[in-house]
């Protein structure tokens, strides 16, 4: 596109976006739109495009829309100014007034003019490629699955294309087009399944420790409960050969021999139900992660082994 673009405009250059001034708005689209004349006369396009748009959002006119498609063009931008001509032409269909003609047949002609000097970008899915829940990105524009296998008009520029499903690793590229005549294809991969990688617990480490130490645990804690009844009933036994016995000093060191045989059997069964304690509450922690409070809210099981005592201590706030 070149300057004599401007010069085609006629009205639309005179008149600005609107011919009524009467609100504020209107008055500062009118001061805008301005502006953004003089910046395009100083070649200072990406501010003038920048006046234009604001000017046009405060009242919205074919004028400054056209003089918007003109500033894009002379920034490079000729996708954008493309489309910019197309809403003119767009809006001013079925206008039978001389003005909305002259206006419809200016964006036309451009348009026309602007359409094989484009740049084309095909974001290729095949169909084996299109899983469910596919979302494709070109940067944080979502490009709609309608768009997807058809050449479509952009700005030149470097794009990132990004595209992620669930369950799938993400996977991104980078692509540079030309302001002009450049056609590129960018072909989406089948999207590798994502790893299940284990969530570590607060300590570090695997949130689901191995199950060995649950397992020795358990298996010491039946083996002291076995010794424990052994050394019982050995007890009992040695104590009723007390009893049966005539010599007063052998009386005495049995029963002596049996108290030992039952402490030692005691020790044992509170050594077994520490171990077993011990193994259900590493078994629950890693079953369901360790227990946090929260909000002075949760439980804790802690399990408890000593002399003449054992069991589990259940503490928690509620």
């Amino acid at each position: 596109m070149n300057r004599h673009l401007v010069s085609t405009f006629l009205m639309a250059m005179i008149a600005g976006p609107g011919t009524a001034l009467a609100d504020p708005e209107a008055a500062q689209a009118e001061t805008l739109f301005r502006q953004g004349r003089d910046l395009m006369a100083a070649k200072k396009y990406a501010e003038a495009c920048a006046s234009f748009e604001a000017s046009e959002k405060l009242d919205a006119a074919p004028t400054t829309l056209l003089n918007l498609a003109d500033c894009r063009g002379q920034n490079g931008q000729l996708a954008t100014a493309w489309g910019v001509f197309i809403e003119v032409g767009r809006k001013l269909r079925g206008q039978t007034d001389e003005r909305s003609t002259a206006l419809a047949t200016v964006a036309s002609s451009h348009a026309y003019k602007l359409e094989p000097r484009l740049s084309k970008l095909t974001i290729q899915v095949p169909a084996a490629h299109a899983i469910d829940g596919l979302e494709i990105r070109r940067n944080n524009d979502v490009v709609e699955p309608g768009a997807w296998n058809h050449a479509l008009p952009i700005d030149g520029g470097t794009y990132a294309i990004v595209a992620h499903a669930p369950g799938r690793v993400e996977w991104t590229s980078k692509i540079t087009l030309k302001p002009e005549g450049d056609n590129q294809t960018i072909a989406i991969p089948d999207l590798e399944l994502a790893k299940v990688v284990p969530i570590s617990n607060p300590n570090g480490g695997s949130a689901r420790p191995s199950r060995t130490l649950q397992i020795a645990l358990g298996v010491t804690a039946v083996a002291l409960g076995g010794a424990a009844i052994g050394f019982h009933l050995w007890g009992n036994s040695t104590y009723d050969k007390s009893l049966a016995s005539t010599d007063a000093d052998d009386r005495t060191s049995l029963w002596h021999s049996a108290n030992t045989k039952r402490y030692v059997a005691e020790g044992m069964s509170v050594a077994a139900i520490g171990c077993a304690g011990g193994a259900a509450w590493l078994w629950l922690r890693s079953s369901s992660g360790e227990a946090q409070v929260v909000g002075r809210r949760g439980t804790t099981v802690q399990p408890i082994a000593a002399a003449y005592r054992a069991g589990f201590v259940i503490a928690g706030w509620f």
